[in-house]
């Protein structure tokens, strides 16, 4: 990547890990940085130019503050990765005549109900769903799909609250911590899609839209749908890529998805690939920031904040093929009593990052959601077996004692 923007400035919303990858390359480029984060000692905020000490949710804020700081110094671009802040970057790109997709389109890939209702409209292949809002709808809309269903949270993410359910029964009994974590107190029961499921990044310049990483997405742990891991590129034979690509740049174009980034989980089921949901902007779960880069030398990023400034992606062209995979730190339960190996798994070839939460005095219980794992290893080798065993020999290194 030589592009260089110096003199210009980017507001980034979001300071935290999964945001860092974008600061980086941000100041790689020569742009002047504006991270917007409520938690003030977020490893974000430590780089940015300028920091900006306010919740990410908050929209009108943020869009406000940008409208003023612009008068002295133009704001060039507005950009997130890995958390749904999409209405946050679109409103500021409105209240700034920056290019971005309409505020509703945002609301849109950021509220799974409106979502789902977006799918049917457009005729995207998705699994049958039913929206409610209160816990007496539960019976009448369990009844009109099939089970195995799924539960979750309409406007949340990290699959919090998010479960799979067998009877009536436990749909009542999952709803009252589902909609905990709904922001609208909106939760959508769905049918459960089996099969392999994929993570693809996208990249969309003026309606055109640039497929990039497509990965395999581990899913384990029922009744809960925890991501132990994610492997770069798939393996999956090349008909269901291609089946969950073109899904995918439908759902693209039904969410009005005309310029910036999209991040899809597409299923490929017995009934044909469906959409899981997709993302106004590029992956989390260290994928568009780490383990695509590693992969194939494409710092997915970079492209990404070129269209935010209003150019063409100006580097999509793959300079090798590796593969690169992403694996959960997930302890046993009980109370950490000590951790070893760190520096060991550190030095071992092919480990490229290990990202740990735990620490000593944790209790650690079973995950329901993804943002109750320990930790992450990301790792490179040359090919899937040898990644994955690079990343077994890095897991097995971590001494996590619980007690």
């Amino acid at each position: 990547m030589t592009k260089n923007y110096s003199g210009k400035t980017v507001l980034i919303i979001g300071g935290g890990l999964l945001q860092i990858p974008a600061i980086k390359s941000a100041k790689e480029l020569g742009l002047f940085t504006i991270v917007a984060d409520l938690d003030p000692v977020a490893e974000g905020m430590k780089l940015a130019d300028y920091p900006l000490i306010i919740s990410t949710r908050n929209a009108d804020g943020i869009a406000s503050f940008a409208a003023e700081f612009s008068k002295k110094k133009t704001i060039d671009a507005v950009f997130t990765a890995g958390t749904d802040v999409s209405v946050t970057v679109a409103k500021t790109q409105a209240a700034l005549g920056l290019p971005g997709i309409k505020y509703e389109d945002a609301l849109a890939a950021s509220d799974k109900s409106l979502m789902r209702r977006r799918f049917a409209d457009y005729h995207v292949n998705q699994p049958g769903f039913v929206s409610i809002k209160n816990y007496n709808e539960i019976e009448k809309a369990c009844s009109r799909l099939s089970f195995p269903l799924v539960i979750k949270p309409a406007d949340n993410m990290g699959a919090r609250g998010v479960k799979k359910i067998f009877s009536i029964i436990e749909a009542r009994e999952a709803y009252n911590t589902t909609v905990q974590f709904s922001a609208s107190k909106t939760v959508i029961i769905e049918e459960f899609m089996d099969g392999p499921e994929l993570s693809i990044d996208a990249l969309v310049y003026n309606g055109e839209i640039f497929i990039t990483g497509i990965g395999d997405r581990i899913i384990e742990n029922p009744p809960y749908f925890i991501e132990t891991g994610h492997i770069m590129p798939s393996a999956l034979p090349p008909d269901q890529i291609s089946a969950g690509c073109e899904v995918f740049k439908q759902g693209i174009k039904a969410l009005g998805i005309t310029i910036g980034a999209a991040k899809g989980d597409i299923k490929i089921t017995p009934q044909g690939a469906m959409v899981g949901e997709i993302a106004a902007r590029l992956s989390g779960g260290f994928m568009s920031g780490f383990t695509y880069p590693y992969a194939t030398g494409v710092n997915l990023t970079a492209n990404a904040l070129a269209i935010a400034l209003g150019y063409p992606p100006p580097d999509l062209e793959e300079k090798f093929s590796r593969v690169s995979a992403e694996k959960a730190i997930i302890a046993r339960p009980g109370k950490i009593f000590s951790i070893n190996g760190l520096e060991d798994a550190q030095k071992i070839s092919g480990c490229k990052n290990i990202f740990l939460k735990y620490k000593t005095g944790d209790l650690v219980k079973a995950p329901t959601s993804n943002v109750e794992k320990g930790g992450n290893v990301i790792v490179v080798g040359e090919t899937r077996t040898e990644a994955l065993s690079i990343a077994d020999h890095v897991l097995s290194t971590i001494k996590i004692i619980t007690v």
